[in-house]
């Protein structure tokens, strides 16, 4: 069954970054904080950093009584590489898989294990354990949206 879930809140369209594509009503898609989250809203637009030409960037946008300028904004690029990154992570966790380089087109990006306090990396791994049903499921419709991109049924 089809659930299309209700428009809570519209992000803006008179703020810096000008959103062209946006999914509103994201509270109650966000993953672990679903219905309890001040993210409204994901877009795709121009950047608000360039005033000279249209950089795409997407945008996840907060508002808790007003538009949050905790509201991030990044190149598509670096949104994309970050799924790679989490994609590594996921499968390192779940499937004992080393920490593979990421090919780029522009060179080879190491996966760095970083030093942190054992504590905080036993509680990341619980979260993805607890967690994993969901993220798992995301990670399905990201490989649909991804085989159609492609071109590949």
């Amino acid at each position: 069954m089809e659930r299309i879930y209700k428009k809570t809140k519209l992000i803006p369209t008179y703020l810096s970054h000008k959103p062209i594509y946006a999914i509103n009503g994201y509270a109650a898609v966000d993953g672990y904080y679903k219905n309890d989250t001040d993210a409204v809203g994901i877009s795709v637009g121009k950047a608000q950093w360039d005033n000279k030409k249209v950089v795409p960037s997407v945008k996840v946008w907060r508002y808790d009584n007003r538009w949050s300028r905790q509201s991030e904004e990044t190149t598509l690029t670096r949104a994309l590489d970050m799924a790679m990154l989490v994609i590594k992570v996921l499968d390192k966790h779940y499937h004992g898989k080393d920490l593979e380089a990421i090919n780029s087109i522009y060179g080879v990006l190491k996966v760095d294990e970083m030093e942190c306090d054992p504590a905080i990396k036993a509680e990341f791994g619980a979260f993805l354990d607890a967690n994993k049903e969901d993220i798992d499921a995301h990670i399905r419709i990201l490989h649909t949206t991804l085989e159609s991109y492609l071109g590949n049924p």
